[in-house]
């Protein structure tokens, strides 16, 4: 079977969690500690300036935040030609793994 997990020295990732147009999210843990994150990195592998611009800035103003409310970034780390947002993982699952597609609404 192909494998298209990432591989990003120092954490091992385990799950595909998003697979959306622009990004890939995976969950993993880093191998120093073992604590449980979850990484994002863009789908583009030659992301334009625009889009590194954007996911630098995302975790810029994320990091500066300080609420239980938000997700917690750790770092951002260079990955391939871009980036790759490493955050925690709290444990969620996906509203489309959860079912709420599925939801009539009548």
């Amino acid at each position: 079977m192909f494998n298209t997990l990432v591989s990003i020295p120092g954490y091992q990732v385990n799950e595909e969690l998003y697979n959306g147009s622009r990004t890939l999210v995976y969950r993993g843990y880093r191998e120093t500690d073992l604590l449980r994150v979850v990484i994002k990195v863009l789908k583009n592998p030659y992301p334009s300036f625009s889009e590194l611009l954007s996911f630098r800035n995302q975790y810029t103003i994320a990091k500066n935040l300080n609420s239980p409310l938000i997700v917690q970034t750790y770092s951002l780390q260079a990955y391939q030609n871009g980036y790759a947002l490493v955050m925690e993982d709290f444990g969620g699952i996906s509203l489309k793994e959860w079912g709420v597609g599925a939801i009539p609404f009548g």
